[in-house]
């Protein structure tokens, strides 16, 4: 029996935002790994948090996001899912997709309230989240829009970071520089005339 057009499609979709979201995994990465010495100070630690917290959420739901929305079902997929928790002690993909009512809710709500963090500490960069309801693939697609747009800003402001940084070792080698010959022209002229004094 052929799929339903509606179940084709959406398998479409969710290879997509998968697609888009291991893009956005190696920007993230590649942006770690350049300028980790920046990442690692207290105040851009809590932003690679919360950029990763969003990345994994998002790459989790997107094959979660085949779902009716119905509060029933949402509540009844929790329910399964926290009985799966207890009886088993152990989660996979498998119960987040069985459970994908709860599960896609939770995983965009962990990327939203971590887009939030980001806004709220790093409003220049960051854009604002607009709360309002959307289906399940339009939620996602606005919170990777979202992640996208504040990594474009991260590496601009990480690479004016470092840009600024190194202007200033260069003004400071260049002070230093001058420094050095400054002294080096005292110590010769000293020399000179303590050589003509004897």
């Amino acid at each position: 029996m052929p799929l339903p057009d509606k179940t084709l499609a959406h398998y479409e979709w969710a290879v997509e935002a998968r697609h888009k979201n291991q893009l956005c995994s190696v920007r993230l990465l590649r942006l770690f790994e350049t300028y980790e010495d920046i990442w690692t100070t207290s105040k851009h630690s809590r932003a690679a948090q919360d950029l990763l917290s969003v990345t994994f959420s998002l790459w989790r739901a997107a094959f979660l996001a085949e779902k009716e929305s119905a509060r029933k079902k949402v509540f009844a997929d929790g329910k399964k899912f926290l009985e799966a928790i207890i009886r088993s002690n152990a989660i996979g993909y498998a119960q987040d997709y069985s459970a994908r009512e709860w599960t896609f809710n939770y995983y965009t709500r962990n990327a939203r309230y971590a887009l939030q963090n980001l806004n709220k500490f790093w409003p220049e960069i960051a854009p604002p989240y607009q709360g309002k309801t959307r289906i399940a693939t339009d939620r996602w697609d606005y919170c990777h829009e979202l992640l996208d747009q504040t990594l474009t800003k991260f590496e601009i402001h990480l690479q004016g970071r470092r840009d600024r940084e190194e202007s200033r070792r260069r003004k400071n080698e260049n002070r230093a520089t001058v420094k050095k010959r400054r002294r080096d022209v005292r110590l010769l002229k000293n020399r000179i005339s303590n050589a003509k004094e004897t």
